[in-house]
């Protein structure tokens, strides 16, 4: 696994096992990570980069988030930059009036932590726009994460389905990415989880899934992230 994926995404290191978690695919993980890493009152929000795949919503609602799903526009790079930074800049000011400075239902355990938000898109291909995030805006939103303590998680599950748009021989090629994720971005960018002041355990998660690959039935997936995260993700 840890060796497709490298060869697939070239990252400028290769991915690891420590930093990859199998699970029951993009769906039942996207539930994990919830879980494992954000508590219904002291999260803020979910931001979620608008058109979005519908059968996510539920899934943050059984999570708490009914009343705190909130759209992000996209734009012509895939999100619209200044939009969310207004949004997550007045919710912080609201959970500061109110007081809101630490986890109430979740408890405080060794291998995880709670964010104060959560951006959830779809970087490749997203559904249902077809947008691809371009790399300025993958780049701004890792540092924008950090900036507010937010989790991004992707569903990278399309990144595998990638088809040339030219015929021309020097563009047939499909098998490695055309963008690093925002995973892997999260990784190096500025010293990565491992930089000063950072926790380790990072700022995205890489959610996949063979179901887009190999076929719908096939309920099996992995998430790749720090690897802290993904330890904290075995353990849900």
């Amino acid at each position: 696994m840890a060796q497709w994926l490298s060869n697939f995404y070239q990252p400028a290191d290769p991915v690891s096992e420590e930093r990859i978690c199998i699970t029951g695919g993009a769906s039942q993980n996207l539930a994990c990570l919830l879980q494992d890493f954000t508590d219904p009152l002291y999260t803020r929000n979910v931001w979620i980069v608008a058109p979005a795949y519908m059968l996510a919503f539920r899934i943050f609602e059984d999570a708490g988030f009914h009343k705190k799903l909130r759209a992000v526009p996209e734009d012509d790079q895939g999100i619209d930059m200044d939009y969310l930074r207004r949004q997550i800049k007045i919710s912080e000011d609201e959970a500061k009036t109110a007081n809101n400075n630490e986890p109430q239902f979740k408890p405080t355990r060794p291998w995880n932590k709670i964010y104060k938000h959560v951006i959830y898109a779809v970087p490749a291909f997203s559904n249902p726009s077809s947008k691809t995030m371009s790399l300025k805006r993958r780049e701004e939103l890792v540092l924008l994460a950090r900036e507010y303590d937010a989790l991004i998680i992707t569903d990278d599950v399309y990144d595998f389905l990638q088809w040339p748009s030219s015929l021309s021989p020097s563009v047939l090629s499909i098998e490695e990415a055309s963008l690093p994720r925002i995973v892997d971005i999260d990784r190096y960018l500025d010293g990565g989880a491992e930089r000063h002041g950072a926790d380790g355990f990072g700022n995205s998660v890489s959610n996949g899934s063979f179901s887009k690959i190999f076929a719908p039935g096939l309920r099996t997936g992995w998430c790749e992230g720090t690897p802290k995260m993904a330890y904290a993700v075995s353990q849900t």
